[in-house]
């Protein structure tokens, strides 16, 4: 077996298990902190803020190897911080606003460049073995079959554990990285001139029409303002789920997107002749986007929360493992982390942005006559709407990864 698929798994299974605390962080930005839907919002964009920054985390590793290796000196480094940061979470006494963000901020930083290295690793075994998809499959898989134990986990914890011993009990999860570094696998040091050519590499990069239609693809397909912290307002304060219930519902989705990775997986090995125009599936997903989006609005009841989490998540997981793919077949050689980065930032961007003009939105037009429903409702569309803008860049030449670098399944 490749023992780089143990790797994979056991970061993504790190990086996963740490969000057995994102619902009690809820909790306690509302609760402890008293912060509304926009105040939680803005909290979440800084303390995401490292997120956003990770083409620069890749930049350092590819450009000044650490004793003459890219990825294992620096993964060393940043899984024992961040288990450091979530000890040092666990040791305070009082949240208050200003120490609570600026250790989960510390955190993120950890999880980012970590993800980042994790990567890199993945770009330069897969380009090689033409096995990016796969690769990415299985760690989008772990990712999402995690969401088992942290959705119930997680929402158990909001109900009955400190918040002192959630943190504390997070910060074992980082350990798992700093064992597995030995399996990684990692290529050869970057070369002596490696800063110059990241400069380099960068700008053709920024001059290539096909960076910008994938990042652009990326973002706006991942613009979902109704996500996120509104969601999770609308899901507590408007139909009253419960805490267990809100962490179940994270579990189907993670059961759901283990069924699109598995699903992606298989696209990846046997190609089929449906998914081989990847303009036309591109076009399809577009579509399809547009249509879960507004199945959104019938959202309101535990039934259709459930049903809907299920057949959006699987969906939803393999589109983006689609655009993921192609974003490493294009990466140039000893640049993976960079370049990799820099596209996979559009995930992340979309991401903050959603999150936090979300957050603000949600909380303005709840205060008006629909109430939050009307307020989820606007987002909703303006969510459907930002899918549908995709339609003009997917219906462009998308060989372009097949031409450079052939199948890379």
């Amino acid at each position: 077996m490749d023992s780089a698929y143990l790797f994979f798994i056991a970061n993504y299974l790190a990086q996963g298990m740490i969000g057995i605390a994102y619902e009690p962080i809820g909790y306690l930005l509302k609760d402890v902190l008293h912060l509304t839907a926009g105040q939680s919002a803005t909290f979440a964009a800084w303390m995401s803020a490292p997120f956003l920054i990770k083409p620069l985390f890749g930049w350092l590793t590819d450009a000044f190897p650490l004793f003459g290796r890219r990825r294992g000196p620096y993964l060393v480094l940043w899984s024992v911080a961040t288990c450091a940061g979530w000890l040092a979470l666990a040791r305070l006494r009082v949240y208050a606003y200003l120490p609570t963000l600026f250790l989960l901020t510390a955190v993120n930083v950890g999880i980012a460049f970590c993800d980042v290295l994790c990567d890199a690793v993945m770009v330069e075994r897969g380009q090689a073995l033409k096995k990016t998809g796969v690769y990415q499959a299985v760690q989008i898989g772990t990712l999402y079959l995690t969401l088992l134990a942290t959705g119930l986990g997680g929402g158990w914890l909001a109900e009955h554990a400190s918040y002192s011993r959630v943190f504390a009990l997070t910060a074992l999860f980082p350990l798992l990285i700093l064992a597995t570094i030995p399996l990684a696998q990692e290529g050869s040091a970057a070369a002596p001139n490696a800063p110059r050519r990241a400069f380099v590499e960068i700008r053709m990069l920024a001059t290539n029409s096909w960076f910008w239609r994938i990042a652009f693809v990326i973002l706006l397909y991942n613009f979902n303002p109704f996500r996120g912290t509104p969601f999770f307002y609308f899901q507590s304060d408007a139909l009253r789920f419960s805490k267990t219930f809100i962490g179940t519902l994270t579990s189907v989705g993670g059961v759901a997107g283990v069924v699109g990775a598995a699903a992606f997986g298989w696209v990846c090995k046997t190609r089929p002749r449906w998914v081989a125009d990847t303009g036309r599936w591109l076009r399809f997903n577009v579509i399809l986007g547009v249509i879960l989006t507004f199945s959104y609005l019938g959202y309101s009841s535990t039934t259709s929360a459930l049903a809907l989490t299920a057949l959006t998540g699987a969906c939803e997981v393999f589109m983006r493992l689609g655009l993921m793919d192609v974003a490493a077949r294009v990466c140039p050689r000893g640049l993976e982390a960079t370049s990799f980065a820099l596209l996979i930032s559009a995930f992340n961007l979309a991401a903050w942005s959603s999150n936090t003009l979300g957050g603000k939105w949600f909380g303005a037009w709840s205060a008006g006559p629909a109430g939050p429903a009307g307020a989820m409702a606007r987002l909703i569309l303006l969510s459907a709407l930002a899918t549908a803008a995709c339609w003009p860049l997917a219906r462009g030449d998308w060989n372009f990864a097949a031409r450079k670098d052939g199948d890379a399944g």
